[in-house]
């Protein structure tokens, strides 16, 4: 009889309903709780959006309220001055014209001021050319001359008849000294110059501001979209949204909707000019504002319906393996979190200062340094910055730019709470007497990739070591201070012998560690301010400095050799030793250029790999350079050789056969030659570290190209980074 099944169909079926049940559920939740969280991250930007406009919309009232308080007041000292003026008719003009001359010269953004009589006929501030104008026929002549002396009077738009563009009149009732009508004094304002204000505070590339009359007329508008457009300006074109948001509270408040005159959806904020019937309304798209939004929209889709898939899959893997179970349990934390850490994500510090204190700050500030939410609140910036000389230094920078209306924008190392200094992008700006809006980005990210990417640009990111133009540059900066401050300048070209076997019997990697150890010692072999660079392949090459006679780099091209020619020990845990061939020119004697040095060094190691390897040749033995053959040391010689053409005594085994070399095969990882294996060595170094610079400095040596001459010893392995 064939073995009962271990569950009987009727449980399977019952556990594949509970499964498909379970499953159901489970992605009803996910979708429910990605959708709150979506509709909780669009309110969440909503709300910012809003309570940008409404900052930019109350900063632009108090503005817009300065300056027509500052324009009242000269109207108003206008008028003081002709009801106390009296006397001779030709005294009276010249004592009025004066005063108009000195009020107008405070009043930069008026277009003009003048004086007409009872008729509305203009009597004084009419330049000679512009003929007579008379404006009694205008709607702020008839107010003012019904109204009070005390009442300033704001028009709706209108087009000016002698300056023939849009503006608003603001004007003041003239009384003679019984108390009657004696005419108005006016000046405007134009749309243009409301216009010109307005065109540094747009928000976002489809965001605008506009400026009405509590009719709702248009006096000035500008839009990021349309930035040279009148349209609208002196009409009534508004929405039913904004209609009944004014007349539930006309003073502040804000709605979303598509304005009429572009049909671009915006939230709008409006606030109500303190003390004048003029209205100012800031608007943000909303297409910008939820941009980063729908983005989410789509990841958060995404990321649901691979949640719901991971629990479909883990209910039909849970007939063979139970701890499938668990390991969804945990994904689904794991996504959870990172759902978490996605919707709580913002990126830009802001706060409101006061005379350098803290009224206002947004939670991504206190995040950013550390602090707890109301920590920072009506305490000074001090904390922020580095020392007290960076904080005098922003403040002495920064303060009186802002003053004189422009921004500030600084990148600059700032500190957190527990004193960790942060990279950041400051800027702020004026918004009020006495008070400025920061804005900080922390850009650490950014500094340590550019430092990392100065330092990978002349260094092999192999070895460590710096690379040909590295070299090449130190090299011509070293030959700027030939008989300054160095007697010679030594070139040696270090070639590896039996570098492509080496690879060939194990392998690249074990190359690659050859190549590193090979590095290492090369650096212990030469002094403190000697320079040690990888020329690509299998080659190095080597500076000595501050050398007295040619005679003076036998020993270190000695050290150097016998260094290179003990075992090495490869990740596989065998042992190869391999040998060098040195070739060596010397400045001045064999030339002042960089590259012909550098060339001749190449010819002269080439040399010694032909004369039977493991030497160093120097181009003194070359034909051609016999003449300095004097000063030079011995051309071919090994620890013990007593001839040019004698090998260095090395563990490494016998010399290779004549003509095995091949200085032109070279692999495309730098790999060449093999060799034969050898005794124990310590094991690779590893690869090199990824340098961790300070981003107020530039890497050590990098800009002086004769600073290794100085005591710098930048070719040295950079120092691996440290823990963050």
């Amino acid at each position: 009889m064939d073995r009962p099944p271990l569950y009987a169909p009727r449980s399977l079926t019952r556990l594949a309903w509970w499964l498909a049940a379970g499953n159901l559920v489970i992605a009803a939740a996910i979708v429910t709780a990605t959708w709150l969280a979506l509709q909780a991250g669009r309110d969440s930007d909503l709300t910012r959006a809003r309570e940008t406009t409404e900052n930019l919309a109350a900063s632009l009232s108090i503005e817009i309220g300065a300056e027509l308080k500052q324009v009242d007041n000269a109207l108003s000292t206008l008028a003081l001055q002709f009801r106390r003026t009296s006397g001779d008719p030709d005294q009276v003009r010249r004592g009025i014209e004066r005063a108009l001359s000195d009020q107008r010269s405070l009043l930069p953004q008026v277009d003009a001021i003048r004086i007409t009589d009872a008729r509305g006929q203009v009597v004084y501030g009419l330049a000679g050319e512009e003929g007579m104008l008379n404006v009694g026929d205008r709607d702020y002549f008839q107010r003012a001359r019904d109204g009070r002396s005390d009442d300033v009077v704001v028009s709706e738009p209108l087009f000016g008849r002698v300056l023939h563009k849009w503006g608003i009149a603001v004007s003041r009732r003239l009384e003679n000294e019984d108390g009657s009508f004696a005419g108005v004094v006016y000046t405007t304002l134009s749309t243009e110059h409301f216009i010109e204000s307005f065109k540094g505070l747009t928000i976002g590339a489809e965001g605008a501001i506009s400026l009405r009359t509590r009719s709702q007329r248009l006096i000035a508008r500008y839009s990021a979209t349309e930035p040279h457009s009148i349209r609208g300006i002196g009409d009534v074109i508004v929405s039913e949204d904004l209609m009944r948001k004014i007349a539930a509270n006309p003073r502040q408040g804000w709605y979303m909707t598509r304005t009429r005159l572009d049909n671009i959806e915006r939230i709008t904020c409006y606030r109500q000019v303190r003390g004048y019937p003029l209205t100012i309304f800031t608007g943000a798209s909303t297409a910008e504002f939820l941009a980063a939004w729908r983005g989410e929209v789509v990841q958060q889709a995404a990321l649901a319906g691979v949640v719901i898939l991971t629990v479909l899959g883990c209910s039909v893997l849970v007939f063979l393996q139970q701890r499938r179970d668990r390991r969804a349990a945990i994904g689904l934390q794991q996504l959870a979190l990172e759902q978490a850490l996605m919707l709580d994500n913002d990126m830009v510090g802001m706060m409101r200062l006061r005379d350098r204190t803290v009224v206002w700050k947004n939670r991504a500030l206190a995040s950013l340094f550390g602090y707890a939410p109301g920590e920072l609140h009506g305490q000074t910036t001090r904390p922020l910055y580095l020392d007290d000389e960076s904080f005098r230094e922003v403040g002495d920078a920064a303060y009186p730019a802002i003053e004189a209306g422009r921004r500030y924008r600084r990148q600059l190392r700032m500190r957190r709470k527990d004193g960790t200094p942060v990279w950041i992008d400051l800027s702020g700006a004026r918004v009020a007497e006495r008070e400025s809006l920061w804005m900080m980005i922390d850009i650490s990210a950014f500094k340590e990739s550019e430092a990392t990417a100065q330092h990978l640009a002349v260094h092999d990111a192999l070895t460590g070591l710096p690379n040909r133009v590295r070299f090449t540059e130190r090299l011509a900066g070293a030959m700027t201070l030939l008989g300054e401050r160095v007697g010679l300048v030594a070139v040696c070209w270090v070639d590896l012998d039996g570098f492509k076997d080496l690879n060939d019997q194990f392998g690249h990697e074990a190359g690659d560690v050859v190549l590193r150890v090979v590095a290492q010692r090369l650096l212990a072999a030469v002094r403190g301010h000697d320079l040690v660079a990888r020329m690509g392949s299998d080659e190095f090459a080597l500076l000595l400095t501050a050398l007295r006679a040619e005679h003076e780099a036998e020993p270190v091209l000695r050290r150097m050799l016998a260094s290179i020619a003990e075992p090495i020990r490869l990740p596989d845990g065998d042992h190869a030793s391999i040998t060098a061939s040195v070739g060596i020119a010397f400045a001045p004697h064999h030339g002042r250029q960089a590259e012909s040095l550098m060339r001749l060094a190449e010819t002269a190691m080439t040399t010694a790999k032909r004369a039977g390897k493991r030497r160093f040749v120097s181009a003194s033995s070359l034909p051609g350079n016999a003449m300095n053959a004097t000063n030079s040391p011995s051309t071919s010689v090994g620890p013990d050789a007593p001839t040019p053409v004698d090998a260095i005594d090395t563990p490494s085994g016998p010399a290779p056969e004549p003509g095995t070399e091949n200085a032109g095969e070279h692999r495309k990882d730098g790999a060449k030659e093999g060799a034969t294996p050898a005794g124990p060595r310590p094991h690779d170094p590893g690869p090199p570290a990824v340098p961790d610079h300070s981003f107020d400095e530039s890497v050590a040596g990098e800009e002086d190209p004769g600073a290794t001459l100085d005591g710098e010893d930048s070719s040295r392995v950079p120092p691996s980074r440290k823990p963050r």
